[in-house]
């Protein structure tokens, strides 16, 4: 056997190898995260929609009381343009069935994250169930602008006219 159908033979098998292990890994079901189970850690995944989700993606941190219990895994909109966020909670954690998912700021300039407050239901949410009670984001730059409209209100300037300094 020549040098180049010996090389030709070793680059084939080990192309063929590769393509026999990508199959078997994809087949095996390594990786894949279905909505709505139990992963292998025990964790469970959560859905809650929000208008603003300002701040948050796909890493950002889910606390209960501040301390954290998961993270968003993924996000999209829904048919009404309402943002849709996937949430990752440890399997420890069991939440009631009236739930709510907030986005909350850490400090006054401080990053997203998203708060879960548990509600007072007995029955408790199953994996893929969607939390029903969100509040959006806050945004700081709308919340100043109210705050300064109110103000020009209070010493009877017209709030949509701009001060000319």
């Amino acid at each position: 056997m020549s040098t180049e159908t010996r090389r030709e033979m070793t680059v084939g098998a080990a192309v063929l190898t590769a393509a026999v292990l990508v199959f078997a890994y994809s087949s095996s079901g390594i990786g894949d995260r279905t909505a709505g189970s139990v992963l292998s850690d025990g964790a469970y995944e959560l859905s809650a929609r929000f208008g603003q989700v300002d701040g948050i993606g796909p890493g950002t941190e889910v606390r209960i009381a501040g301390m954290p219990v998961g993270q968003v895994v993924a996000m999209h909109l829904d048919p009404y343009y309402r943002a849709v966020l996937t949430l990752r909670v440890a399997g420890t954690v069991a939440l009631p069935e009236d739930s709510a998912a907030l986005i909350q700021t850490d400090g006054l300039l401080g990053g997203k994250y998203v708060e879960l407050e548990p509600g007072g239901a007995l029955d408790t949410l199953a994996p893929g169930d969607s939390l029903d009670y969100t509040q959006d984001s806050v945004i700081i730059e709308d919340l100043l602008g109210k705050i300064v409209a109110r103000a020009k209100e209070q010493r009877g300037l017209d709030p949509t006219e701009s001060v000319g300094y």
